[in-house]
């Protein structure tokens, strides 16, 4: 069936048609919505399904893709997975990345910041076909939720995130034909910070720093729920996970809520402090005023909706993909208790997520 999903992204491609192609994490199918024409949709269409692409700063230029077909291919990875070696990345931007960490910790200490997260990107030269370099991707990347978005008026973005934003479920069936404002969501999402490089083992001892960065988007997302009338409120205790050759602090928050609420939720959680920081609307602030490039999608969130169904995920360990080069971005949130020199390192560990792919 691979063969089928790949001749099928190719036909959109060369046709300039509109499309999100998802593999969500541990699943062995991917789900690709299509657009029968390239109408750049900016609002939520009235439709049952459709797919989603959003902004960091999710009030510029979304992107809805109208399912007018969505097709699923079943994806079974390779029993070998393709041996691909960490490379030698060349250090650009660590001036400016270490320039741009000063003026947070400054504001920082003064606390008008607990948190921000601080981020850059890099280019890279490519020679594979994008749909070789997507294929490399699930393969090597299988648990996490892997995608590839096309929009001829947007252009190519590829990522294999491991942080869901939110899942949402109706608690019965659900029909198109029995629509209402009110049906019962099962929602859950996950609070994902702190980052180390995995020596092979899950016994890493953490330190406050990224304890500490953890438990404040913990606190926001139970925060934000409770503010937009969740009930019946959950959370994991904090676990160790891998992502590539990452490592995080992971907690599971679930509550219950309804379809009337969810677009309100949605915009509740997003973002979230693991990629903008605390008080939110002061480290958006920060970050639009010092960053000195423009996000775009990365950190922004994809997903999926099909009636009372909502998939959506976090858009990061992404790379934008423009004629025969790679944009791959990266960031890491910042405390008082931030170290410059190894929050630089830390960007340069998540570059090899993609860059390793090319």
């Amino acid at each position: 069936m691979r063969q089928k999903l790949f001749q099928y992204l190719n036909f959109l491609l060369e046709q300039d048609l509109p499309f999100l192609a998802l593999k969500m994490a541990g699943s062995t199918e991917v789900k690709v919505v299509a657009q029968n024409d390239q109408t750049w949709h900016k609002t939520t269409p009235d439709k049952v399904a459709y797919a989603v692409f959003s902004k960091f700063q999710s009030n510029e230029n979304q992107v809805y893709i109208h399912a007018d077909k969505v097709l699923n291919f079943r994806y079974d990875v390779s029993a070998s997975p393709p041996e691909i070696k960490l490379s030698i990345i060349p250090e650009d931007g660590k001036k400016a990345y270490l320039e741009l960490f000063e003026k947070a910790i400054t504001r920082l200490e003064k606390k008008q910041l607990s948190k921000v997260v601080l981020s850059r990107k890099q280019e890279f030269a490519i020679e594979d076909s994008d749909l070789t370099i997507f294929e490399r991707l699930l393969d090597t990347y299988p648990t996490a939720n892997g995608y590839f978005f096309y929009h001829p008026q947007v252009g190519k973005w590829m990522g294999a995130t491991p942080e869901l934003l939110m899942n949402a479920e109706s608690d019965g069936l659900y029909s198109a034909q029995s629509r209402t404002d009110a049906i019962p969501l099962q929602v859950s999402t996950m609070s994902l910070a702190g980052t180390a490089v995995d020596d092979g083992s899950l016994n890493h001892v953490w330190g406050d720093k990224e304890k500490e960065e953890q438990q404040l988007v913990t606190d926001f997302i139970i925060s934000q729920f409770k503010e937009s009338g969740a009930i019946d409120i959950k959370q994991s205790p904090v676990e160790t996970v891998q992502a590539g050759h990452l490592i995080h602090l992971r907690t599971f928050i679930q509550a219950r809520s309804s379809t009337n609420q969810i677009e309100h939720l949605l915009g509740a959680l997003h973002p979230t402090p693991a990629v903008c920081g605390l008080p939110r609307d002061e480290s958006m602030e920060f970050i639009v005023n010092n960053e000195n490039y423009d996000r775009s999608y990365y950190t922004g969130y994809l997903g999926i909706v099909n009636g009372a169904s909502h998939h959506y995920f976090v858009n990061l360990r992404c790379m934008q993909l423009v004629d025969k080069k790679a944009i791959i971005y990266v960031g890491g949130g910042v405390t008082a208790k931030s170290d410059a020199l190894l929050e630089y390192q830390e960007t340069r560990a998540k570059l090899q997520t993609m860059h390793r792919l090319l």
